[in-house]
């Protein structure tokens, strides 16, 4: 009896590392939904027809709203599709729309200095719908290192919620306000971060932006967020996409990030690579 007590204890350890190691690579593109504008149709059907290549996908839906209020915004509503095809979903809350409005710091606060009703509400929505977790896109700006320090204490305490129900939380981050920290939030519990430094349209804020986030944030916690057009709006070129990948493959990179649908078809050989990089995909 108590020889099988130890095999099933092995069986359970290499059982959780081999999920752990199927979390830890990846990646993930957002979808806008309406309020990008977004075929949304087409891109489902890419996402759907791209298979292994991409294992989880945020989507617009959701809003932080005042007193820690979490809003469901009339959106289509993409979770079905994407959950019966095996895929993982992480709803995004964000505080669109506008970007930049002023009220969006103090719905902040009011989150941090209050966060139980966001959670008991997000945790509950996560459950009733089946979400796997939620991407937390909270972007203020007039934030404080003070208010940072609130904020990493908030997606602690979330996680740690999401985590108790067998759920997945990520988060948003940037550099342009203090009201991110992205040392502090490396610390907590989230299981990833992603940058949005990264999005910069030039290679050098790219690399600069990217080195900033390897110095901060664990790599098993990393999730470089890129974006599929430059400064200018315009697609990046062959060369310009193989000098971005080989950076990333530099800093041994595990997660991605794509804002937004739809992937543009010269992206897909360099997905490709990298996924077979990090051996995850096959």
């Amino acid at each position: 009896m108590k020889q099988i007590q130890v095999i099933l204890f092995f069986v359970f350890i290499i059982y959780s590392v081999s999920i752990y190691a199927q979390s830890s690579t990846g990646i993930m593109p957002w979808m806008g939904l309406e309020r990008t504008n977004e075929d949304i149709a087409s891109d489902l059907q890419q996402i759907l027809s791209l298979g292994k290549m991409i294992d989880t996908v945020s989507f617009e839906r959701f809003n932080l709203g005042p007193n820690s209020t979490l809003i469901i915004n009339n959106l289509t509503d993409v979770q079905y599709p994407l959950q019966s095809s095996g895929l993982k979903t992480l709803p995004m809350v964000s505080t669109c729309c506008p970007w930049g409005r002023p009220e969006v710091i103090q719905y902040a606060r009011q989150l941090i200095n209050n966060p139980q009703p966001f959670i008991d509400a997000a945790v509950q929505q996560a459950l009733l719908e089946g979400f796997d977790g939620w991407n937390i896109d909270i972007e203020p700006v007039g934030g404080t290192p003070e208010d940072a320090v609130g904020y990493a204490n908030f997606i602690n305490q979330f996680a740690n919620e999401l985590h108790k129900n067998g759920k997945t939380l990520t988060v948003c981050a940037a550099t342009y306000d203090p009201f991110w920290n992205l040392t502090l939030l490396g610390q907590t519990n989230v299981d990833k971060i992603f940058t949005m430094s990264t999005y910069a349209g030039s290679y050098s804020g790219f690399s600069n932006a990217l080195q900033f986030a390897v110095n901060s944030i664990p790599l098993s916690k990393l999730a470089v967020g890129v974006m599929t057009v430059d400064a200018n709006n315009n697609p990046f070129t062959d060369p310009e996409l193989q000098q971005r990948f080989e950076l990333l493959k530099t800093y041994n990179i595990q997660y991605l990030g794509i804002w937004d649908a739809p992937i543009p078809s010269s992206w897909i050989p360099y997905l490709k690579q990298f996924l077979s990089n990090q051996q995850n995909y096959i």
